[in-house]
């Protein structure tokens, strides 16, 4: 990366007068390949790496995960890594909040950080770091946010603020709850706290130590099965250099044990997501281009291999860029998955704004900005996040609209493949309704989904201004109102095309005792009462917009969106 500075004026003289003329904008700058970075890789780590690359081409990604299996084996015997643990203090036994407000307390602050994860069974996690007492508490809902579990409240000693916290909850017979925690020692260290998910078997497990400061990291994990593996980025934001190091960090053992697959610059205010199969992607702030309109955007072919990473900057103008966040498309084939970048830009005038762009090649050849939000409020504090089932197109996107008294909205939409650069809003304005959001960079409004539920699209997880822990979505009040229903599995169910100019037609497994086509108001345009056969088709004379197909069966409620063109 280059450190660009463009003039506002320039001066030149005309017949002895001096006269001002405004410099052309700069040429926008959206795959320029990161000058900063410079891999290295072993032989034998480049011999396995090809073996791989040929599996991956084939088709063959057990035969590539088992030889990135030995990679990492490699790593952690040049790297001696030794696995390290530190005493966890449990500090009291579960309980449960219930409150059914519109806005849903789960944790009277006030907190300092904050974080959320989902599963595809329709459970959603939260966690908040304790103001007072450096005590993190892991909360669950199992009926789509009604009632909110806690599952576990614990501290790593010694007592210290807690800055930022990431969660990541695992799939199946591993599906570990995992929060990552950026520690006093060393000036600096990144720890995981693992439990199990009723708040059993808890441990700590270091991810980065040493002498180095670590002040910002990200965490994920990927979608392969019950054998994910873990990921982070820690960045020493104290290091005296030019270019601060950025470490990608990767565990294949459920946290266990953690080897440095990458170094990279820079990598201030880190994000990181992953789609369907190996490919990942990052986007980070760095910190000496952080007024300059510079995001640098990573992706990975191959679960954060040694050297696979290939960094790009992305430059529409030279203002200034604050958040940032990525999400792909969870579709097949993975690399050519539509991803999408979202970020808060300051056009000089010292209004906020939300801006998007996106990609379908792992070159990152970016197309864009459009513009999300433009209003004449700050708009800050996004969040991106992809619906990790199989071939699904969608990502939701949230941010907070600060008003003239700093009191804040959170607002809640959604893209597609289909429309990548079109973003439809789920909540009517705001998905708070009763208090103001918080916006900090450690308590901005985390997105949640919760599958099966009586509505599509996400949730948020947030704080409000004085520090408490709410969650809200547009299916709430219709959560909220049946809570005592017991929870079913959703029905099999297919809308193709998922998006349309005409005719779609809905097909499912079972029995259906109703079959109905609302907007994502829930304005019902379509209602059937016990539909004859397994398929039925849906004329889609609407106007264009996003419907939701719902669909009752004796194994229960699916719903699916569909867009019509």
């Amino acid at each position: 990366m280059r450190n660009v500075v463009v003039p506002a004026i320039l001066m030149f003289c005309l017949g002895g007068s001096v006269v001002a003329r405004t410099p052309p904008a700069p040429k926008p700058a959206y795959n320029v390949p990161s000058a900063s970075y410079h891999p290295r890789v072993s032989p034998d780590i480049a011999a396995l790496q090809a073996q791989e690359q040929s599996a991956l081409a084939r088709g063959d990604g057990a035969a590539a995960r088992e030889l990135e299996q030995q990679v990492q084996a490699i790593l952690i015997e040049q790297q001696h890594v030794v696995p390290q643990s530190a005493p966890v203090h449990i500090v009291r036994q579960p309980c449960t909040s219930e409150s059914f407000t519109a806005d849903q307390l789960i944790y009277s602050g006030p907190i300092t950080a904050l974080s959320a994860d989902w599963e595809l069974d329709g459970t959603m996690w939260a966690a908040f770091a304790g103001a007072a007492d450096s005590t993190i508490s892991v909360y669950k809902s199992t009926d789509h946010g009604a009632g909110w579990s806690l599952v576990l409240n614990y501290c790593l000693p010694p007592k210290h603020p807690i800055s930022k916290i990431e969660m990541v909850v695992g799939q199946g017979d591993s599906g570990f709850v995992y929060v990552f925690e950026n520690l006093p020692s060393d000036d600096g260290d990144l720890d995981v706290v693992r439990c199990d998910k009723d708040g059993g078997h808890v441990s700590s497990h270091a991810v980065r130590v040493g002498p180095d400061t670590i002040t910002d990291f990200t965490a994920c994990r990927d979608f392969s099965g019950d054998n994910y593996w873990l990921y982070a980025v820690s960045y020493n934001g104290k290091e005296s250099t030019d270019w601060p190091a950025g470490y990608m960090m990767r565990s294949t053992n459920f946290g266990v044990t953690w080897a440095e697959t990458d170094m990279s610059p820079n990598k201030a205010r880190p994000r990181m997501a992953f789609g369907d199969s190996s490919v990942g992607y990052t986007v980070t702030v760095p910190e000496s281009h952080h007024w300059q309109g510079l995001l640098q955007t990573g992706v990975s072919t191959n679960w954060s291999s040694p050297g696979s990473w290939r960094f790009y900057d992305y430059q529409p103008d030279t203002f200034a860029i604050d958040d940032a966040c990525i999400a792909p498309a969870f579709t097949s084939p993975a690399a050519s998955a539509t991803v999408w970048i979202a970020y808060t830009h300051d056009n000089g005038t010292g209004d906020w704004d939300v801006l998007s762009a996106y990609a379908t090649d792992t070159l990152l050849n970016w197309v864009g900005p459009d513009t999300v939000a433009n209003t004449s409020h700050d708009e800050r504090s996004v969040d991106l996040k992809n619906f990790t089932d199989n071939g699904n197109p969608y990502v939701n996107l949230s941010y907070c609209d600060i008003g003239p008294t700093l009191l804040g909205n959170a607002w809640l939409g959604y893209s597609s493949s289909g429309a990548p650069s079109t973003w439809t809003p789920l909540s009517d304005p705001w998905v708070n309704e009763s208090v103001s959001v918080g916006w900090d960079y450690s308590l901005f409004p985390r997105i949640v989904y919760s599958p099966g539920g009586p509505g599509s699209g996400g949730g948020l997880v947030f704080a409000d201004m004085g520090g408490s822990g709410y969650f809200n979505a547009p299916w709430f009040v219709a959560v909220a109102e049946n809570r005592a229903q017991p929870r079913r599995p959703a029905a099999a169910l297919r809308v193709l095309p998922s998006v349309a100019n005409g005719p779609v037609r809905v097909s499912w497994s079972g029995s259906a005792t109703r079959l109905t086509v609302t907007d994502v108001t829930g304005r019902i345009v379509r209602s059937i009462a016990s539909p004859a056969g397994n398929s039925f088709v849906w004329d889609g004379r609407v106007p264009a917009g996003t419907y939701l197909v719902c669909l009752t069966t004796s194994s229960g409620l699916a719903t699916r969106p569909v867009v019509i063109q």
